[in-house]
């Protein structure tokens, strides 16, 4: 039966644990899935990149890869164990102080700072849900009242209104999926209809950002994936407008653990463009002036 990483990491006196070069070499693999460009990511060896690869297969007790016409190809395991060796790694770098994301937490709740290879700062603060209920934006109590409702069901007719203003994710072998773009989203606003109606049935990490970005926006989704709640972040970040350079934004994330029809668990995603946030990092000048067509603090469909 194979062990998840955290238990083999914490083995410290055990021969078989799990180490951080066998985690990097299983993560830069199965980025490349080429040998030569693994070994040269690594700064080491086609043997010594092999070894790590089997014994890190012998200690979870299943493939990670297999070979396919001589091209590496990740197993069904080495999906379902590539998350959590990500987030490992992305942990004890950032403690080490060679991460571009740094986290911290004020009363349970997290806060994220990114840094992107041109300089640019992004910041999400999580919030209390119960904000939501007490001064929460008109548009996060429809979509909270709709989602209670429907009892968590993504086609559950009290979902009706509020979906046109979300997103709907499923989690993959591979990742996270595109399932659904609603036309009033602020995917839709920002990014444009048509990249978001070619979103679908995509992953989310097939744009080739950095996983410390992947981590910084969708660092918090499979916890509510998995275990059904609910969770509201602020965010302030820079994304390319309709498809050019990007621009800087701000924005509340609402995250709704959800079922589909056939009982297997989705993601709803309900953000909206908003200068109504609270985000301890951001200096006031820093915020910016958003344009009012693009505003989605109460919708006039669902505010009428």
């Amino acid at each position: 039966m194979s062990q998840p990483f955290g238990v083999t990491l914490s083995q410290s006196k055990n021969n078989s644990s799990v180490t951080v070069d066998m985690l990097r070499a299983f993560v830069s693999l199965s980025r490349s899935l080429n040998l030569s460009k693994a070994c040269s990511e690594l700064g080491t060896t086609r043997q010594t990149v092999r070894r790590h690869i089997t014994d890190l297969e012998a200690i979870l007790g299943k493939k990670l890869f297999e070979v396919v016409d001589r091209q590496y190809q990740l197993t069904c395991g080495g999906y379902e164990s590539l998350e959590e060796a990500k987030s490992l790694l992305l942990q004890l770098d950032t403690w080490a102080g060679r991460s571009n994301l740094r986290k911290n937490y004020s009363g349970g709740l997290e806060k994220l700072q990114y840094t992107d290879a041109n300089a640019r700062t992004f910041y999400s603060q999580q919030h209390p849900v119960s904000q939501i209920a007490l001064n929460g934006l008109p548009i996060m109590k429809k979509a909270f009242s709709a989602w209670g409702n429907a009892e968590t069901q993504i086609e559950h007719t009290a979902m009706e209104q509020i979906r046109p203003y979300t997103v709907i994710y499923r989690k993959g072998p591979a990742g996270w999926v595109f399932v659904d773009v609603g036309k009033e989203s602020a995917y839709a606003r920002w990014f444009g209809w048509a990249w978001s109606r070619s979103a679908i049935g995509k992953l989310i990490s097939e744009d080739n950002i950095d996983d410390e970005y992947n981590q910084f926006t969708g660092g918090a989704y499979s916890r509510i994936y998995d275990e059904g709640g609910v969770r509201l972040d602020h965010i302030f970040a820079h994304l390319p407008k309709d498809g050019g350079e990007p621009q800087p934004g701000t924005f509340q994330r609402l995250l709704l653990g959800s079922v589909f029809p056939d009982g297997t668990p989705g993601l709803i995603i309900l953000s909206a463009i908003t200068e109504q946030i609270e985000i301890d990092a951001l200096n006031e000048a820093d915020r910016p002036k958003l344009p009012e067509d693009l505003i989605m603090d109460c919708p006039a469909p669902l505010c009428n």
